[in-house]
C-alpha cells in the first residue's frame, strides 16, 4: 500500500498505543505501509505480523535491506537495524489501526453491516445487497463470489481473501466511500475475526446464518475454537444494534443469549419475528411469503411494521429460503421498503457452484460446492425437490483437509445415498485442475474410497476431472440428474459440461465424444459399475 502523497510517521503513530521506540528519528515521512517484507520498497513503514506459519519478526533485517524507513513490531528484543523500531502490543491490530489511519478512517463514514456464519453467507450478501440497491441505498458489498468488492456498477473488482487483511480492507471501504457508497455489507470470517482482520470494525447490523460442525477444523483445531472464534463476531456489533439469525440453529441461539442487542429471529417457527410462510420449493425456484410478525427495530431510528411480502426466489431449498429472511429482515431494517425486498429477492441469480443448474435437457445438470459435510444437507434437500429417474454424482476429494475430514465427507455422502438412492458416483482427485496446496494425498484418497466402499456406494475413482466428468456423462439418460460436487478441481466441472453439452443437441454431443454407456468397465476406464444404491 503506497501512495505518492507521503504520510508523516509521528501522525500514524498516534493511532497506535506504542510501548518503546528505539532509534527514534523525527521527522520521518512515510511511503507506504507493508507487512510482507519481499513486498517492502524504499521509504515504506514495515509491520511485523506472526502469521499461521511464519512470523515477520523474522524479516526485520530484510525489509531494513530492502528499504524500510521504520518497523513495528511487537516482540521485546534488539534486531540490529538502524531505522526506528516501534514496539506495540499486537501487531495484527496494529496493521489495522495504521490502515484505518492511512485511509483516514473510511469506516467510521459508512454504515457498516458484518455477515458471518458457517456457510449462507455470500448467499446472504448477494441478496441483502440487490435488497439495498433496489431501494436506492448506495451499498457496496465485499464476499467471497467474486472474492473482491462491489458497488452497483460502478466499483468492481478482485481482492485476495473473503474478508481482506486490513491493508486491503480499509482501501476497498475508501475507494466505496470516494464512489458514494453509504452502506456497505462484508462477509466475517472466522480466519478474519483470529486475525484480526476486522479489528476496530463496528457494525450497525449483524447477520449470523449458521454454525456448522467440522467447519475450519483443520484452522481452528477443535470446534469448540471455531465457535469460540466465531462468537468474536460479537465483539463488533454495536451496542443495541439488530442482529439477524434464524431461530432454527441452537447453536447461534445459544451464543446470542444475554448479547446487548436487538434480536430479529428469522425462521418457520412461532417465535421468529420474520416468518417464512406458504414456502413452495419448486425445480428452479422457491416460492414463500415472508411475515414480519412484529416490528422491527430500524438502524438509526423508528421501526418496522408488521407487513407480509410474497417472495419468489430464483434460489433453490430451504436453506436459501431462510438467508432470503435473514436478507429481507436486514433489509428491512436497514430502510429498505417491502418492494424493494420483493424486486431485489426476485433478482438475484445463484453465485457460481452454489445449487447452480448448469444444464437442462433430456437429463439436468446440478453444480454445488458443497465445501462441508453438513452442505450436503443443503445439496439434498434440493435434490429431493427435482423430479428424476436415476441420480448420479461426481465427487471431488478435497485434498489438504487431511483423511478425516475426507473420511466423514464420505460417511455424509453414503447416508444421503441411502435416502436418495443413488446409481453410481465417479470419485475424482481432479489433479489436473488443482495447485499443489490442493493435491489430494492418498492417504486422503483411500479415506474417501473406503468409506464409500464400507457403505456399499456403487463408485469409481478418476484420478483427472475430465476423465470423471466424461465418465459421468457417459452414463446418465433421459429424466437422470447428475450433481457435480466439492471444491478443490471440480471448479473446473461445470465448464466441462458446458463446453460438452450445449442446451441444444446435447444427444448427438454425447454419442461422439463420450464413452459408450453401454460399455463395460473393463471396455470403458471411466464407466461406472451399473448397480443400484444399496
Amino acid at each position: 500500500m503506497r501512495s505518492e502523497s507521503p504520510k508523516p510517521l509521528s501522525l500514524l503513530l498516534h493511532a497506535l498505543s506504542v510501548i518503546e521506540t528505539q532509534n527514534a528519528s523525527d521527522p520521518l515521512w512515510v511511503q507506504g505501509i507493508v507487512d510482507d517484507a519481499r513486498d517492502v520498497e524504499p521509504g515504506d513503514l514495515f509491520i511485523a505480523v506472526r502469521g499461521h506459519s511464519v512470523d515477520g519478526h523474522d524479516f526485520v533485517a530484510e525489509a531494513v535491506r530492502r528499504g524500510a524507513s521504520a518497523v513495528v513490531v511487537d516482540r521485546d528484543g534488539a534486531y540490529g537495524v538502524h531505522v526506528p523500531v516501534i514496539r506495540v502490543p499486537d501487531t495484527r491490530r496494529a496493521v489495522a489501526e495504521l490502515a484505518a489511519a492511512w485511509y483516514e478512517y473510511p469506516a467510521k463514514r459508512l454504515r457498516l453491516i458484518g455477515i458471518t456464519g458457517s456457510f449462507g453467507k455470500t448467499a446472504t450478501l448477494n441478496m441483502l445487497h440487490a435488497i439495498l440497491d433496489r431501494a436506492g441505498i448506495r451499498a457496496g458489498a465485499i464476499g467471497s463470489d467474486f472474492f473482491g468488492l462491489r458497488l452497483a456498477d460502478r466499483l468492481h473488482e478482485r481482492l485476495l481473501h473473503t474478508t481482506p487483511a486490513p491493508l486491503e480492507l480499509h482501501g476497498a471501504l475508501a475507494r466505496i466511500v470516494e464512489a458514494g457508497g453509504r452502506v456497505c455489507a462484508m462477509e466475517v470470517t472466522s480466519q478474519g475475526l483470529v486475525q484480526e482482520r476486522v479489528h476496530g470494525l463496528e457494525f450497525a447490523l449483524g447477520i449470523f446464518t449458521c454454525i456448522a460442525p467440522l467447519e475450519h477444523g483443520d484452522y481452528h483445531g477443535s470446534f469448540r475454537r471455531y465457535v469460540e472464534a466465531k462468537a468474536r463476531f460479537f465483539d463488533h456489533i454495536l451496542p443495541g444494534a439488530p442482529l439477524v439469525f434464524p431461530l432454527g440453529d441452537r447453536a447461534v441461539c445459544s451464543l446470542v443469549e444475554g448479547l446487548d442487542v436487538r434480536h430479529v429471529g428469522g425462521g418457520v417457527g412461532s417465535r421468529a419475528r420474520v416468518r417464512i410462510r406458504n414456502r413452495r420449493l419448486e425445480p428452479e425456484r422457491t416460492r414463500m411469503v415472508l411475515e414480519v410478525r412484529r416490528p422491527l427495530p430500524r438502524v438509526g431510528g423508528g421501526r418496522v411494521e408488521p407487513v407480509a411480502i410474497p417472495i419468489e426466489l430464483r434460489l433453490l431449498g430451504r436453506m436459501n429460503a431462510r438467508n432470503a429472511a435473514l436478507a429481507a429482515a436486514a433489509g428491512l431494517c436497514l430502510g429498505a421498503d417491502p418492494r424493494a425486498v420483493r424486486e431485489g429477492l426476485a433478482s438475484v441469480r445463484p453465485p457460481p457452484r452454489r445449487l447452480e443448474l448448469v444444464h437442462r435437457g433430456r437429463f439436468t445438470v446440478l453444480d454445488d460446492a458443497a465445501t462441508h459435510p453438513e452442505a450436503l444437507n443443503v445439496l439434498f434437500d434440493v435434490v429431493g425437490g427435482i423430479r428424476h429417474r436415476r441420480l448420479f454424482l461426481a465427487a471431488a476429494i478435497r485434498g489438504g483437509r487431511g483423511p478425516d475430514f475426507n473420511r466423514r465427507y464420505a460417511e455424509s455422502l453414503a447416508i444421503w445415498s441411502r435416502l436418495r438412492p443413488v446409481h453410481g458416483v465417479v470419485v475424482t482427485s481432479s489433479e489436473e485442475t488443482v495447485g499443489d496446496v490442493d493435491q489430494v494425498s492418498p492417504a486422503e484418497r483411500e479415506a474417501f474410497l473406503r468409506e464409500l466402499r464400507r457403505a456399499g456406494v456403487p463408485h469409481r475413482h478418476q484420478a483427472r476431472l475430465d476423465e470423471a466428468i466424461q465418465s459421468a456423462l457417459g452414463h446418465v439418460g433421459d429424466g437422470d440428474l447428475l450433481v457435480l460436487l466439492g471444491t478443490q478441481g471440480m471448479h473446473a466441472g461445470p465448464a466441462l459440461v458446458r463446453r460438452w453439452l450445449p442446451v441444444e443437441g446435447d444427444a448427438q454431443q454425447k454419442s461422439t465424444i463420450l464413452p459408450d454407456p453401454e460399455a463395460s468397465p473393463e471396455a470403458s476406464p471411466g464407466a461406472l459399475p451399473e448397480t443400484g444404491a444399496p
